[in-house]
C-alpha cells in the first residue's frame, strides 16, 4: 500500500463530498441550538458518513458485480453526474430540494448533501481501480484510511463553520465551495474520457 494513494483518495472523496458547501446549510439547521446538542450532530454526521464511505470501500467491487454493472458504463455515468453536481455547485443551488428538521444530522446532513451519489460513485470507481491493483484487502485499507481522514476533516471544519463564516466570510465560503466544484468537475471529466477509451478498446 501507498501512502501517497490514500492521499490522493482523500483529496477527491473530499472535493466531491464538499463540506464546506454544506456550512451554510448546517448553520441554518443549527440555528438556535445550544453548543452541545450541535456537537452531538456533528458527532453523528462524522459516524454516519465514515459508515457509509466504508461500506463502499469495503463492498465496491460486490456491489458493481451484484447490480450488473461495468466499469467502464459506471465511469461514463459516474462522471456525467459528478458533472451535474459540479455545475450545481457551480451555480450556489443545493443538492436537496427540501429540508426537514427531524433527524437532520442523517438526513439530510449526511445524505445526500455530504454521501451522495457522487461520493458513492468515486468510491466505487476507485475501489475497483485499487483492487485490480493491489488487491482486495489492500485496496480496502487505502479507501477505509482515507475515508477516515475526510471524515476527520468534515467533523473539524463542520465542527467550526461557526468561526470559519466569521474569517471567511460568506463570499470566502462560497469561493472555497467553487474551487472544490472545480475539481470535482476535473475529475468528473476524467472519469468520463477514460469510460469513452475503455469502450472504444473494448
Amino acid at each position: 500500500m501507498c501512502i501517497e494513494e490514500v492521499g490522493i483518495s482523500a483529496i477527491q472523496i473530499f472535493a466531491i463530498l464538499n463540506p464546506i458547501s454544506v456550512i451554510p446549510i448546517f448553520l441554518s439547521l443549527t440555528e438556535g441550538r445550544d453548543e452541545g446538542e450541535v456537537r452531538r450532530i456533528v458527532g453523528v454526521v462524522s459516524v454516519a458518513i465514515f459508515i457509509m464511505m466504508s461500506i463502499f470501500s469495503l463492498a465496491g467491487e460486490l456491489i458493481l458485480k451484484l447490480m450488473g454493472i461495468s466499469v467502464r458504463g459506471l465511469k461514463i455515468g459516474g462522471g456525467a453526474i459528478l458533472m451535474v453536481l459540479a455545475v450545481d455547485m457551480l451555480q450556489g443551488m443545493p443538492r436537496t430540494k427540501s429540508v426537514e428538521e427531524e433527524e437532520l444530522a442523517i438526513v439530510p446532513l449526511s445524505t445526500p448533501l455530504l454521501v451522495g451519489p457522487g461520493t458513492m460513485t468515486t468510491i466505487l470507481l476507485l475501489s475497483n481501480k485499487y483492487s485490480g491493483t493491489y488487491g482486495y484487502l489492500c485496496s480496502s485499507l487505502i479507501l477505509t484510511l482515507a475515508s477516515a481522514l475526510v471524515t476527520v476533516a468534515s467533523y473539524l471544519i463542520l465542527r467550526n463553520s461557526g468561526k470559519l463564516r466569521k474569517v471567511l466570510g460568506v463570499n470566502g465560503l462560497r469561493g472555497l465551495g467553487r474551487f472544490m466544484a472545480i475539481i470535482v468537475a476535473a475529475t468528473a471529466a476524467d472519469m468520463i474520457s477514460s469510460g469513452i477509451l475503455d469502450f472504444i478498446k473494448s
